[in-house]
C-alpha cells in the first residue's frame, strides 16, 4: 500500500505539511487539517503582480513562499524569481533577485530543502536561496541548456530535477546536485524518450531512498 504524504514527515525536506509542489514527492496534493467552512465566513484575496506565478510552498508554520517566472515570450529576456509572501494579505516580505533562466521560459519549481534553504529551478539554472531575504547562496547552470520541468529533494537531502523534451527532441536527461554547492553527483541519466511532464517519487519499502 502506497503510504500517504500527509502522514509523515518527508525526507530531505523541511518539517513542513507543505514543502515542495503537490504536498510531496508522491504528489498526492493532500494534507492535514479541516476548512471549518461550516462555522467560518469565506473570503477572497486578490493580488496582480505582472508575473507568471506558478507555486507556493510553506516552510515555517505561516511562512510561504511563492516562485515562477516571467512570460516573456517577446521584449525584455525572462528570469525566474522567489518571493516570501503574507499569507493574509499575499504582499512581498521578499523577492528575490532576478535569477538567470537560460532565457527559457517555463514553469520551473521550487522547495524548502531540509538545510533551511530554498531551492528554485528555472530554465536552464538551479538556485540555493536564503530563506529570510532570498538572496542567492549558490548558483548553477545546469548542464543540458533547456528548460527544466520539476524539482524533488531525495531522501538523502540530494536534489533532483529534469529538463522538458517533446515528442522527436531527444531524451529527457535527469540531473542530480548536491543540494550545499549544487554541484553534480554522478553523471546525468538520459532517457531513451522525452518527458514533458514533471517529476514524483516514492520511498522504497525498507530503504532511505527515492525512486523515480
Amino acid at each position: 500500500m502506497t503510504s500517504l504524504d500527509r502522514a509523515t514527515l518527508h525526507p530531505g525536506y523541511w518539517p513542513s505539511p507543505w514543502p515542495v509542489e503537490c504536498g510531496g514527492n508522491r504528489r498526492q496534493k493532500t494534507a492535514t487539517g479541516r476548512l471549518g467552512a461550516s462555522s467560518g465566513t469565506a473570503t477572497v484575496t486578490t493580488v496582480h503582480n505582472g508575473r507568471w506565478n506558478v507555486m507556493a510552498i510553506e516552510r515555517n508554520p505561516g511562512q510561504w513562499y511563492v516562485g515562477g517566472t516571467m512570460a516573456a515570450f517577446t521584449g525584455p529576456p525572462p528570469f525566474g524569481w522567489v518571493q516570501r509572501i503574507d499569507p493574509d494579505t499575499l504582499q512581498p516580505l521578499a523577492t528575490s533577485p532576478e535569477l538567470p533562466c537560460g532565457e527559457h521560459v517555463w514553469c520551473g519549481a521550487i522547495l524548502a530543502h531540509a538545510d533551511g534553504s530554498i531551492m528554485s529551478v528555472n530554465g536552464s539554472y538551479l538556485h540555493r536561496l536564503d530563506p529570510d531575504d532570498l538572496s542567492v547562496l549558490a548558483e548553477r547552470c545546469l548542464p543540458v541548456d533547456r528548460s527544466h520541468n520539476g524539482l524533488l529533494a531525495l531522501a538523502d537531502g540530494t536534489l533532483i530535477t529534469k529538463d522538458l523534451r517533446l515528442e522527436g527532441q531527444g531524451g529527457t536527461t535527469i540531473t542530480r546536485l548536491s543540494p550545499d554547492d549544487l554541484e553534480l553527483v554522478d553523471e546525468p541519466l538520459v532517457l531513451p524518450e522525452g518527458s514533458m511532464g514533471r517529476i514524483a517519487g516514492d520511498l522504497i519499502a525498507g530503504e532511505a531512498d527515492t525512486a523515480i
